[in-house]
């Protein structure tokens, strides 16, 4: 990002300061500012990685939500052989236990 100040600015301190320490006046105006915005920047990447998550914080999460899955369907098949007898027996067909 190029930071240049106003022509005007620049021809005020010309006419003020000479045109040699006008130039020095406004290339460490200029060296100023582009640090300045470095620093930022460097401090909104800082704070964008740190609200970010990791890939271990999402696998983390990630397992901890298959886990929380299979209990349901494990509760889930619960209810429904011990609503339905007759479910077992549909299961055991499944699985070849029973014909």
């Amino acid at each position: 990002m190029a930071a240049t100040i106003p022509i005007k600015v620049y021809e005020i301190l010309e006419a003020k300061l000479g045109k040699e320490e006008a130039k020095e006046v406004v290339n460490a105006l200029e060296e100023v500012t582009r640090s300045l915005a470095k620093e930022s920047k460097l401090e909104v990447k800082d704070e964008l990685k740190s609200e970010l998550i990791t890939k271990t914080e999402f696998r983390e999460e990630l397992k901890a939500l298959l886990a929380e899955f299979r209990m349901y369907f494990i509760i889930l098949v619960c209810i429904i052989i011990l609503l339905n007898p007759k479910a077992i027996d549909l299961i055991a067909k499944f699985l070849g236990v029973m014909k």
